[in-house]
């Protein structure tokens, strides 16, 4: 939960610790599942030319003119970025269950680093705040997208508009070589059936990392949340709340995870809001901040099995302009973007991973947490891991590569 901190000292982890779990995160990853991998510079801050297609071999008479590689063979440039995460745990359970946490950190870790990295190298985007994201490149950048479900059922339905998908991609040029798919589109494809009412899609056998992989349409396919963003252990999801239409009367209700708050008052303060969601399952530690009607905004610290936006009901408002219209509500970072799978030409990206990977440990140093509270990790018995590692991604800047598929649905 910590964003920041101090004076944590560079007491590294053995590579045969940290090797495993960083290992494990290639293997997590969607999209390093089919990319290719290129060499990053140890301090993965210099810049590594990274050729995006194959050079045309000519045949030569004896004596003849030897050809050479042309400009047509585009070079994209990779800067290693960094990414991090700092996880608090409690001094005993380091102690007294080394292994149990090792474990832990070992299923965590490539988790959070692999949903990261393919967040970033499809949509553009840091996959914790919403904001810009590491790559210049990125996956998503200028593709055409084809939605599920266009094709009808006399058709072949979504088989039909893989099919499409695939076709796009072999007839600008390039060789249609898998899928990087979030995982809800296994059971959408499951449940699409013919007119007959008999399956379309036939599952085949899974592959990776924990069955992250199998088939689809005949090509290799991987899964990962980090395409789509939405997953469920979010932590301090953050969402901002603004009643419309100026209510001078009457009162609102927030449902979260299918539990909603007492009524609030149509001017209640953020802290009156905060107690009442505070009483929520599973936001015990939620913080809200602003002043009525709005922005206000939620940062709900997400704790336990509750899940989903937030979502306010205003028909018990009054007064004002179209106080009963719904409330607008923004989430950072938008956790549905409604992408299920990038499919396309895999050799025309690529991604690298530095050779600093390390996790530091430290039992004295102090960290702030996402509200803006110091604390002490010698003074609450805690050890603080701070996990940081480098990765770069390109991709061609050749048109038709790749095609993107969407649920608006």
């Amino acid at each position: 939960m910590a964003t920041s901190l101090s004076s944590i000292n560079n007491t590294l982890l053995p590579a045969s610790i940290t090797g495993p779990i960083f290992d494990q995160a290639v293997e997590s990853s969607a999209v390093m599942a089919l990319a290719r991998r290129v060499p990053l510079a140890m301090t993965a801050q210099t810049a590594i030319p990274v050729s995006m297609d194959v050079p045309a071999a000519g045949w030569v008479s004896e004596g003849g003119v030897k050809p050479v590689g042309n400009g047509q063979v585009g070079i994209k440039t990779m800067v290693g970025k960094k990414v991090a995460l700092l996880v608090p745990v409690s001094q005993e359970i380091a102690m007294t269950n080394a292994a149990g946490l090792y474990a832990q950190l070992r299923q965590d870790l490539p988790t959070a680093i692999a949903r990261a990295f393919d967040y970033a190298a499809i949509h553009g985007l840091d996959l914790r705040t919403g904001g810009a994201g590491p790559f210049a490149d990125y996956l998503k950048k200028g593709v055409t997208s084809v939605e599920l479900g266009t094709a009808t059922q006399a058709t072949g339905g979504m088989f039909t508009d893989l099919v499409n998908g695939e076709k796009a991609v072999v007839d600008a040029g390039f060789d249609f070589t898998g899928f990087a798919a979030d995982p809800r589109l296994r059971p959408t494809l499951k449940l699409n059936t013919d007119t007959t009412g008999k399956p379309l899609w036939v599952d085949g056998p899974t592959a990776g990392l924990n069955g992250n992989g199998g088939s689809l349409i005949g090509y290799p396919a991987y899964y990962n949340r980090g395409v789509s963003g939405d997953y469920r252990r979010q932590g301090g999801r953050v969402q901002v709340v603004t009643l419309v239409g100026t209510p001078t009367g009457g009162t609102f209700t927030i449902t979260y995870g299918g539990n909603t708050t007492t009524p609030l008052a149509f001017n209640a303060a953020a802290g009156t809001i905060q107690t009442a969601v505070r009483l929520l399952p599973g936001l015990a530690a939620a913080t809200v901040t602003g002043t009525a009607p709005g922005p206000f905004t939620f940062t709900l610290n997400v704790v336990g099995g509750a899940s989903g936006p937030l979502s306010v009901n205003q028909t018990a408002l009054t007064g004002g302009t179209a106080a009963a219209s719904q409330a607008t509500i923004t989430e950072s970072p938008v956790q549905d973007t409604k992408l299920r799978a990038i499919g396309g030409d895999w050799s025309q990206c690529a991604y690298g991973v530095g050779m600093d990977i390390t996790i530091k440990v430290s039992d004295s140093a102090s960290y702030v947490d996402e509200n803006g509270a110091t604390h002490s990790a010698f003074q609450e018995n805690l050890v603080l891991l701070l996990v940081e590692a480098y990765y770069g991604f390109v991709k061609s800047d050749a048109l038709g590569a790749f095609v993107a598929y969407t649920d608006a649905s």
